[in-house]
């Protein structure tokens, strides 16, 4: 099927700090009960192999996806227990080995920017080395295992299968008023929020055009709705967390997950970045033709994939706005 991967990511840029240097450089991955490992030459490893980080040089530089040195849950792709964490990272201390965290939900794409072929364990590991040869690593998350998750984000977690719910059954027309949320949302909120993003940006302003467009336009149910259950609990009382509301910039990084870690981002996301952001970008640029889409996103021009980025900021600022509008109604008007 034709697509285009609208989904928000690292730039695709080179920086200006990238590695100049990769003699020191591996690329690793997993699959198939084995570490993949490459810098300029491959290596596939067991785990307790991978484990010694005895395939490196001291001062050398690692790096792999995130998923797969998180510790040991349910999930295939987390391969080692925290203790077997720690220990790789008494190793890597020891031997100055920097280890660095890749986005894992990235790598596809890069794939095809890259034009790095078909998926196999070896292409991954040589596609994460050449990301961190063309893009640098500054910016990559250092690994530090720890035991658990901190209260803040495993209530997010939480807040996200709320959330989930809500979503789900405003899909089904005759369940979707059953959800106090929706319900409220449907008869007030939207309406309300929008006068209420009025009066903090001006009832003619282009903020407003794109939140009305983006959000809470008659047309953007679902994407409205989306922002709407990351500050409303299903029994429709605002998300609470220690005795206050949690601030836009955690909603946005961790309840709608608009970050390049974004696993298991939910609902709200897909909605937002998938059916809304992914839609609208595609019309803006005029990418639809007889239907079909005729350009994957790594096939943009520059001029293109600029116009890409402005708009996907443009979005978000609106989704920023939007939020806040909601807030102003629900503390002027539903906690009165």
């Amino acid at each position: 099927m034709d697509q285009l991967s609208f989904l928000d990511s690292p730039d695709n840029h080179i920086s200006q700090n990238s590695i100049q240097s990769t003699e020191g450089l591996w690329g690793c991955d997993y699959g198939s009960g084995y570490f993949h490992c490459f810098n300029g030459r491959y290596l596939r490893l067991k785990p307790e192999q991978f484990a010694l980080l005895g395939f490196a040089n001291d001062f050398d530089t690692i790096v792999i996806e995130n998923a797969h040195m998180q510790a040991k849950q349910r999930s295939l792709a987390q391969v080692f227990t925290l203790q077997q964490l720690e220990s790789i990272a008494d190793t890597a201390a020891l031997r100055n080995i920097d280890i660095r965290l890749w986005f894992h939900s990235q790598t596809p794409k890069w794939r095809a920017i890259l034009d790095m072929g078909d998926k196999s364990d070896e292409v991954d590991a040589r596609t994460i080395y050449r990301i961190a040869q063309q893009r640098g690593i500054d910016d990559l998350q250092y690994f530090r295992p720890r035991a658990s998750l901190p209260p803040r984000i495993q209530w997010a977690h939480q807040q996200i299968e709320d959330m989930n719910d809500i979503l789900n059954a405003a899909r089904i027309d005759y369940e979707a008023n059953k959800c106090p949320a929706v319900a409220v949302f449907n008869r007030d909120a939207r309406s309300r929020s929008l006068q209420a993003a009025w009066t903090i940006n001006g009832t003619y302003s282009p903020i407003c055009r794109d939140i009305n467009n983006f959000f809470l336009g008659i047309d953007a149910f679902r994407q409205g709705l989306s922002l709407w259950a990351a500050l409303i609990s299903w029994d429709g009382t605002p998300r609470i967390y220690n005795g206050q509301q949690p601030g836009v910039k955690f909603i946005m990084n961790e309840l709608l997950r608009q970050r390049p870690n974004h696993f298991r981002g939910g609902v709200a996301r897909s909605n937002l970045m998938y059916w809304g952001f992914r839609n609208n970008a595609i019309k803006h640029l005029g990418l639809r033709i007889n239907g079909k889409i005729d350009k994957r996103l790594h096939e943009l021009t520059p001029s293109q994939h600029q116009k890409w980025l402005q708009y996907r900021q443009r979005y978000r600022k609106a989704m920023v706005a939007t939020l806040h509008a909601m807030k102003h109604y629900i503390n002027g008007q539903m906690m009165v």
